[in-house]
């Protein structure tokens, strides 16, 4: 009888710990020699096998564990936000804020200061009416 399998195949349990084990001890180790944090190592170790090995079995790793996968996720929308606003830097979508001052009320306090001082922003409904 032949049995087909189709789509990645998954890695062993054992293997995954085995890798895990050895890749969590090279970052510890390399953290100590150079200073550099170990999630800064591990942020490294995941865009380079993205880019290189992207189903290999660090892949995997990174994606079992929550908190790495929070810090992709996190350095892809990070990555995205600055390719738009540096392919889109006067974006007329986003209204600037604007500074609105007030004149003094008749208070002690603002006759010695001056009247009230903000920055509003247009979407905000008492902004467009000022």
């Amino acid at each position: 009888m032949i049995n087909f399998n189709f789509g990645k195949k998954k890695p062993d349990k054992r293997e995954l710990i085995k890798v895990s084990i050895i890749v969590s001890l090279l970052i510890a180790v390399l953290s100590s020699l150079t200073g550099i944090s170990e999630t800064k190592l591990w942020d490294l170790l995941d865009e380079f096998q993205r880019k290189h090995l992207p189903l290999g079995i660090l892949n995997e790793l990174i994606i079992r564990d929550p908190e790495k996968t929070e810090r992709r996720v996190t350095r892809d929308v990070d990555a995205a936000i600055d390719r738009y606003l540096t392919e889109n830097p006067e974006d007329p979508i986003i209204p600037k804020p604007r500074l609105v001052e007030k004149p003094p009320d008749g208070s002690e306090a603002q006759k010695l200061l001056g009247g009230e001082m903000r920055l509003c922003a247009p979407w905000i409904d008492d902004c467009k009416s000022e």
